[in-house]
């Protein structure tokens, strides 16, 4: 089977822009949760508080490709071009026809999207309508964006699956690779932060709304006063490669993606399954070829759900018992949704090079299956890590990554 490798990792997040950032930022416990308070302007939204990405420049990014990019293409790209001098890749490379792009994001931009309908509902014309705005809605702006900024000739593809985005576009990655279908693909998610998403939760009775006056102190991930998701922004993108590919041209391997499982409760749209969950992180230790002893960190979705959360936890139990660390990041960062899973990824491979785990944030009082659930950083060289990441609809992604050999 051909081996799949990361060559090149950048990210866009509410702890910082690189993955240096974000990890120094896990590590001494920052929060990216803010209080916003123009959120105050929708009647009767009881969450006002998201984790935005600060000091984002858009105009880093030429404006013949700005025009076709809402927030969440922009984090995309300029992600993908941090990961794509990481790996070294020319821009001849990168035209040559082996290279893919599979990325994804909950939907288009949610602030064109607006845009476009208060113009409709104001004017009822099409008088105005920005001919680019369609290219900033399209579900598929991620992924085609990064192919046009790239000069991608390959098979671009589109993953839209709410907080599971990133994680299938990693595993659908590393199957295109494996078959022997690219040589390279550029893999990731992003979305960006808009009220509409607060405002979906909230409806849900899923969204935080106890602690608008005292932002830091939520999500928490595991313990027993979490009262919900706080939503975020940023993007990730990582560079998939072959391994003999990425040798032969001397790129230094960051880490190796060695299993993917994926699959669905088909049970209820909003209530997660243990058992589905279960099932997933089998199938991606058996895709690994790896017994679960060999699994030193978990990082888990955990978002901050009274049941989602103890869910998870029952999932984690029922395979690794308390025998493996376990950390949610959602404490850190918030819910970065089409993002969150390879910035999760990222995490990862640095968690494996600096041998230490970053820890769950507002975690005090667990009340989940007895874990091991550090609430400090945890110094512990491990060399195979496990992340999972879970969508509404009963969509359930597990993904292994381990140290390069």
């Amino acid at each position: 089977m051909r081996r799949v490798v990361i060559t090149g990792m950048g990210l866009r997040s509410p702890l910082g822009s690189t993955p240096e950032q974000l990890f120094e930022g896990l590590i001494q416990g920052r929060t990216g949760v803010r209080s916003l308070p123009d959120w105050a302007r929708v009647e009767e939204l009881q969450c006002l508080v998201g984790a935005p990405v600060s000091d984002f420049d858009d105009k880093q990014l030429p404006r013949k490709y700005r025009r076709t990019m809402g927030r969440v293409a922009m984090y995309a790209v300029a992600s993908a071009r941090d990961a794509v001098a990481q790996a070294g890749l020319s821009a001849d490379e990168l035209r040559e026809g082996n290279v893919g792009v599979v990325a994804g994001s909950t939907t288009g931009s949610n602030h064109a999207d607006e845009a476009f309908w208060r113009h409709f509902i104001e004017t009822s014309s099409v008088r105005g309508i920005k001919s680019t705005l369609f290219f900033q809605v399209m579900s598929h702006t991620v992924a085609t964006n990064l192919a046009m900024f790239f000069g991608v000739t390959g098979e671009a593809t589109s993953t839209n699956a709410a907080c599971a985005s990133s994680t299938q576009a990693i595993g659908l990655g590393l199957d295109r690779i494996r078959a022997g279908r690219a040589d390279v693909i550029i893999a990731g998610g992003a979305d960006e932060l808009h009220v509409a998403a607060s405002m979906t939760f909230d409806a849900m009775g899923g969204a935080s709304r106890g602690f608008n006056d005292s932002p830091s102190l939520t999500p928490r991930p595991f313990d027993r006063g979490r009262d919900g998701i706080v939503v975020a922004e940023g993007a990730g993108i990582l560079v998939l490669e072959e391994r003999e590919h990425a040798r032969a041209r001397g790129a230094t391997i960051l880490a190796e993606v060695l299993g993917y499982g994926g699959t669905s409760d088909a049970v209820n749209m909003a209530s997660p399954a243990p058992e589905g969950m279960k099932a997933a992180i089998r199938l991606s230790l058996r895709d690994a070829g790896i017994p679960s002893e060999e699994i030193g960190w978990a990082c888990a979705h955990a978002t901050g759900t009274p049941i989602g959360d103890a869910a998870e936890a029952e999932a984690l139990y029922g395979i690794f018992g308390d025998r493996v660390p376990v950390s949610s990041l959602k404490g850190h960062l918030g819910h970065m949704l089409g993002g969150c899973g390879v910035v999760e990824a990222i995490a990862g491979v640095l968690a494996m090079q600096k041998g230490v785990l970053p820890p769950t944030r507002n975690l005090v009082d667990p009340d989940v299956a007895p874990l091991l659930l550090p609430t400090q950083p945890l110094a512990r060289p491990t060399s195979r890590i496990l992340s999972t990441n879970f969508a509404f609809g009963g969509v359930n992604t597990a993904l292994v990554l381990g140290a390069p050999e």
